[in-house]
């Protein structure tokens, strides 16, 4: 992260607001000593809003009050378009429903992914859940030793999306490299080549559907309605890389970051491992501090809000991230605290657009903290080697190498 001096400012902005931050790849990222980290040095830099000259230029908001009220506003900070840097193509890639669609015609789309997605129907598949948690831990348990990330946090959320979804297990590897690629990759041509994969593979999978109907989440979308009407091809594309991206990636790194932190805080781990009740609490402030997923909109027109003039055509980030660590929100914000009485956190962003998959985000992080700390001994970073993380629409982890006393 830069400062204005090396920079020309852009427009009329307050010199004061400009900041060069590359949300991709930025040098904060290293120097901070990781992302969880980075967000706390950007708190404390760079005011609730400000002007970043990286990537062609947006708003970053990062204020949680403004980040809220940002996300309500879905008339000046819309999801018609989101792509920072735009991408040449963006005018013919597919809308992803109803990501990319603001109220009113939000709701109709979004209703029937609200059905699939509550709490009841979620925790039907708690013990599926469990069964997936405790087969991957006790693969690497006896072993002291592991990439927690490949071993365990990567699979399991990915492998119960697979099922959901009525993918095959065999092609993991495959789902994963284009989800990470179309979301986090620092090349452009990368995240437009992994969005054609994904709409190819998905269009394979719809046809397969249509033709043979089975008991999954593709199947269901290719037979709902929206507004009376059935779903057509082009429609389901869109729910269905939307789920794609969304389920491939963002939980795994949730986990991920949630057990880089109680590897370096084993007091916090001995009271889990003494109070398993703590553990749902305990899960909404890992999540709180680690969040994982700032979203892009456009500025839709002339506007002084808040007392920045944003133009219509601006792109803009709501770092949720870094909103999430607003110290006159949260006392002591850059600290897990599970003694936190109300976490209010917005993880899973704010307003309509608030993550669909975050009932069962939820029961997966818990399932997965209560097996980990039953069966494996106090863990911690391995001494030799390197959690590597990157930024991007999702912050990511590539590696959590971990180490544990067996028995």
């Amino acid at each position: 992260m830069a400062t204005l001096a090396e920079h020309p400012v852009p427009r009329d902005i307050d010199p004061a607001l400009v900041i060069d931050y590359d949300f991709y790849d930025d040098e904060i990222y290293r120097t901070a000593g990781g992302i969880p980290e980075a967000m706390v040095e950007l708190r404390k830099a760079a005011p609730d809003v400000f002007w970043s000259t990286a990537l062609g230029g947006y708003w970053v908001v990062q204020g949680y009050e403004s980040i809220v009220d940002a996300a309500k506003r879905t008339d000046l900070f819309s999801s018609v378009k989101m792509g920072i840097p735009e991408r040449p193509e963006d005018a013919q890639m597919h809308q992803s429903a109803p990501l990319n669609y603001d109220p009113p015609d939000h709701a109709a789309l979004r209703t029937p992914l609200n059905t699939v997605f509550t709490p009841t129907q979620m925790y039907r598949r708690v013990d599926q859940i469990r069964d997936l948690a405790i087969d991957l831990i006790e693969s690497v348990a006896p072993l002291g030793k592991a990439d927690m990330f490949e071993a365990v946090t990567e699979r399991m959320p990915v492998l119960i999306f697979i099922d959901l979804m009525g993918l095959d297990r065999a092609d993991f590897k495959t789902y994963r490299t284009i989800a990470t690629a179309g979301i986090s990759s620092t090349d452009m041509q990368e995240r437009i080549d992994a969005g054609r994969e994904a709409r190819r593979l998905v269009t394979q999978c719809i046809r397969e559907r249509r033709a043979e109907p089975r008991d999954d989440l593709i199947t269901y979308i290719t037979r709902m309605e929206v507004n009376g009407q059935p779903v057509d091809d082009e429609l389901a594309l869109s729910y269905c890389i939307l789920l794609f991206f969304a389920g491939l990636d963002t939980v795994a790194n949730a986990m991920a970051f949630c057990l880089r932190y109680l590897a370096m805080d084993q007091d916090l781990q001995a009271r889990l491992r003494r109070e398993p009740e703590k553990i749902p609490h305990a899960m909404e402030e890992l999540l709180r501090r680690h969040a994982v997923a700032p979203v892009q909109r456009t500025v839709m027109k002339d506007e002084c809000w808040r007392g920045f003039n944003l133009r219509k055509g601006d792109m803009a980030l709501l770092n949720y991230p870094a909103a999430n660590i607003d110290e006159r929100v949260f006392d002591h914000a850059d600290q897990v605290d599970i003694d936190r009485e109300r976490i209010n956190h917005i993880a899973f962003g704010a307003g309509v657009h608030r993550c669909a998959g975050r009932h069962l985000a939820r029961i997966e992080i818990v399932v997965l903290l209560e097996e980990l700390l039953k069966r494996i001994g106090t863990f911690r970073l391995d001494p030799e080697g390197e959690v590597t993380m990157r930024g991007g629409a999702v912050l990511s982890i590539g590696t959590l190498p971990l180490v544990w006393d067996t028995n």
